[in-house]
């Protein structure tokens, strides 16, 4: 009868499991819960009083909400100067209504991952830095996605 020796395989695993412990990478795992946008029969029975509705096309981002005259556009070609244009308006429509959670957020076929990411974070939270400290406010956390109607205006109209 042949017997194994496995002391040099336990002294290995005495040495490696500890050092494969100590580099491995964790990795921290968000999850961002959306809503696919609501048809007229799925409304709620008391709507959102903003009913802020953002658009991000190839182009432009375009904003609309409720008693607005029209459609207010910004720019994608300025990068991240239109981010910053979209967070000030985000900021300030809260301000004007703290009451609103909702925003729907509507994307054209081909607009890219990063690009939805970046609107949804500065339509959610706003970053407010405090010395050393950075806070989040929170802006518009409930929020729908959807495809740009085919029509190609938003079917809201003049409510």
């Amino acid at each position: 009868m042949h017997t194994v020796d496995v002391t040099a395989f336990l002294s290995l695993m005495v040495i490696l499991v500890p050092f494969l412990l100590v580099t491995a990478v964790f990795s921290r795992t968000t999850i961002l819960e959306v809503s696919p946008v609501a048809g007229d029969g799925d409304r709620a029975l008391a709507p959102d009083p903003l009913q802020l509705q953002v658009i991000v096309r190839q182009a432009v981002i375009e904003v609309s909400y409720l008693g607005q005259a029209q459609t207010t556009q910004i720019d994608r070609s300025a990068g991240d100067e239109a981010l910053a244009s979209l967070a000030s308006l985000a900021d300030e429509l809260k301000t004007r209504h703290p009451q609103s959670l909702e925003a729907i957020v509507l994307l054209e076929p081909q607009i890219s991952y990063d690009a939805l990411v970046q609107v949804l974070d500065v339509l959610r939270v706003k970053l407010q830095r405090n010395g050393d400290d950075v806070e989040q406010m929170e802006l518009f956390p409930l929020i729908a996605l959807g495809p740009v109607p085919a029509t190609g205006q938003p079917g809201r109209g003049a409510q």
